[in-house]
């Protein structure tokens, strides 16, 4: 017995050892495309990275390069040929034929965001943008004076459309004949910078009586809180505080703690902890949640933070489901 008592803790001691190639082996590096302070996402993760530096002195490696994904991807390649490990992709849902690419350096870890690939070497960071979207979606229908919202992004994805179609159900929600207007300006090279072409969109939508505008474009999302502030509407913003940007006009910003992530990732990765390959995180962690400060206390009355905070609530403890919503092509089963 005592022997049988012996052999089980030591197998216990083995299977919470991590179970990696690349036992011991930590030189990061995070790829952008386009500047980091020229979009709010990248902004974040930027975030995530410093506090791991100062936290634990390693260093960690971050690269800007163009937007073309070639570009990319090429930078992609000759950091995996130096042999940097992990290495960050932070476009999962926008680079296709990851699997493949990934198994040509099976000794390299990948650290993917917003999207799941069952692969030994990757594990996957997935943040719930739906649910924070849910809360976003439910505070434009409280704010909305014509009972019509509207949604803004780039690139018409699975990922991007867990936040349209989060934003739908807690609209629904709170109001099931609202109506909400959906546009993407389209996969093009620059998009995701581009604040004319999301300009373009929000000002459409207001003529058409649209007065609360979501808006999750990255780098171009600015440009649709800027046309509802010049125009006496209602922006929300996405990815990092916004609310500052117009104050009085953006109506709240979804925070995503990617910056919370990263951190994760790489204390995770610096440990050598390695035992599963997809982490997500939501409302129950803080890592999506509805900024309220000085610059919209008079948009947000007390009673409609206190609605909002029933429904976080109800979400967390799973008396609201928000549907993910990942595949179907839109939002039809919450349109009017």
């Amino acid at each position: 017995m005592r022997y049988l008592v012996i052999l089980l803790v030591l197998l216990s001691v083995l299977m919470l050892q991590p179970v990696n190639s690349c036992a011991g082996k930590f030189n990061p590096v995070l790829i952008y495309q386009g500047p980091i302070e020229g979009n709010s996402f990248s902004v974040s993760i930027h975030k995530g990275v410093e506090k791991f530096k100062k936290r634990t002195g390693a260093d960690c490696t971050e690269v800007e390069v163009g937007l073309e994904f070639k570009e990319y991807l090429d930078t992609v390649t000759e950091y995996a040929d130096k042999g940097y490990s992990p290495i960050f992709i932070l476009y999962g849902n926008h680079f296709p034929n990851m699997v493949s690419f990934v198994h040509k350096y099976p000794a390299t870890r990948f650290i993917v965001l917003d999207t799941v690939r069952d692969q030994p070497n990757v594990y996957s960071f997935v943040l719930a943008d739906h649910e924070g979207s849910f809360l976003a979606g439910a505070l434009a229908a409280m704010a909305s004076k014509t009972g019509k919202i509207g949604f803004v992004s780039v690139v018409e994805t699975p990922f991007q459309r867990r936040f349209e179609c989060g934003y739908a159900q807690g609209a629904k929600h709170i109001n099931p004949d609202i109506e909400i207007f959906n546009a993407y300006t389209g996969n093009t090279v620059g998009g995701w910078f581009d604040g004319n072409a999301t300009a373009r969109l929000a000002n459409k939508m207001m003529d058409q009586g649209v007065d609360v505008i979501y808006q999750a474009a990255g780098g171009a999302g600015p440009a649709v809180l800027e046309a509802c502030a010049a125009r006496g509407k209602l922006g929300i913003g996405v990815d990092i505080n916004q609310n500052g940007l117009y104050p009085g006009s953006v109506l709240t910003s979804m925070v995503k703690r990617m910056d919370k992530a990263i951190f994760a990732a790489l204390m995770l990765a610096k440990r050598n902890i390695w035992r599963d390959n997809y982490k997500r995180l939501g409302l129950e962690q803080e890592a999506v949640e509805l900024i309220f400060d000085e610059n919209n206390r008079g948009l947000v009355t007390p009673e409609m933070r206190n609605r909002i905070e029933d429904i976080r609530k109800k979400i967390v403890l799973g008396d609201i489901v928000v549907d993910e919503n990942f595949e179907t092509k839109n939002c039809e089963r919450y349109a009017k």
